[in-house]
């Protein structure tokens, strides 16, 4: 028997007939008109040679030849979807991917967000994702099993494995703060000169920072994170402890607080050595600091 190049269209089509039992609900599901289709099953018969189905009041009725087509014409889109797909997936020189940030809110607004607009115009193939800031005893678990993939936080933790690379970005010193808008003290100030203002912390886990400040100061206001600090410390509450480095950028004035040593953190960046994405915002961060 002589193979002729049958067109694919028309098998198409008639998989969508034998499928709807209907040429007029076959034509609506392709967007073709009822007489176009007819005409396509009838050049498609001629050209096989057969008879495919039979219409009646309720449809049409597959020939014993139309049956043998469909269920093999079935097998043989479904063979044709896939190696299209196969071969769009090997072509993809930069297939698409997930990079995950994890980091507290003041961390993501000044050293994150700043450059979120080169790295996504650099990295169109990628999907970032903003999670939770990840508790210390947590970082090195979340990375080795690739939860996350860039890790910022203040820490202390001094052992990390090989494959984990750390980067300090900063050290910060946490002083006394204020919005010169709403008040107007002398830089230098001793502790009684303070005792009217309400005091703002962040906790730190569970406890106020230190047994010093609780003896000294009366007045608290306790909060969760550095953001919530800064807005009551903008909005005139009281005299925060924030940031020297931040506190500075945000325009406040820092008070020099005698007997007071300021309590340092650490920000240090964590992901794998491998993750060349990591590496790049790396790069990207050290020109802000």
């Amino acid at each position: 028997m002589e193979f002729k190049n049958y067109n694919y269209d028309a098998i198409k089509y008639f998989i969508a007939v034998a499928s709807h039992g209907s040429l007029s609900k076959a034509s609506y599901s392709l967007g073709i008109s009822e007489s176009a289709l007819s005409q396509s099953m009838k050049n498609l018969e001629q050209s096989l040679n057969v008879i495919l189905f039979h219409r009646n009041t309720r449809g049409i009725i597959l020939t014993k030849e139309g049956k043998t087509l469909y269920e093999k014409a079935q097998i043989g889109n479904e063979y044709f979807k896939e190696a299209i797909i196969n071969t769009l997936r090997t072509n993809q020189n930069n297939p698409l991917q997930t990079f995950k940030i994890s980091a507290p809110t003041s961390i993501l607004n000044n050293y994150i967000i700043p450059i979120m607009k080169k790295m996504t115009k650099k990295y169109k193939n990628t999907n970032f994702i903003f999670t939770s800031s990840t508790k210390e005893s947590n970082i090195i678990e979340k990375l080795q099993k690739q939860e996350i993939d860039l890790i910022i936080n203040k820490t202390s933790r001094s052992f990390i494995p090989k494959e984990i690379k750390t980067t300090t970005i900063s050290e910060h010193d946490y002083c006394f703060t204020y919005n010169p808008k709403h008040f107007k003290l002398n830089t230098n100030v001793t502790t009684k000169e303070l005792e009217n203002y309400p005091i703002i912390i962040k906790q730190r886990k569970g406890k106020n920072d230190n047994s010093w400040m609780n003896a000294t100061f009366k007045k608290f206001i306790v909060c969760k994170n550095d953001e919530t600090v800064l807005n009551l410390i903008n909005n005139g509450i009281g005299i925060g402890l924030y940031p020297k480095q931040l506190a500075q950028k945000e325009k406040l004035e820092i008070l020099h607080l005698k007997n007071y040593t300021p309590i340092k953190r650490t920000i240090k960046a964590f992901y794998l050595e491998n993750n060349e994405i990591a590496k790049d915002f790396m790069k990207e961060i050290s020109k802000l600091v």
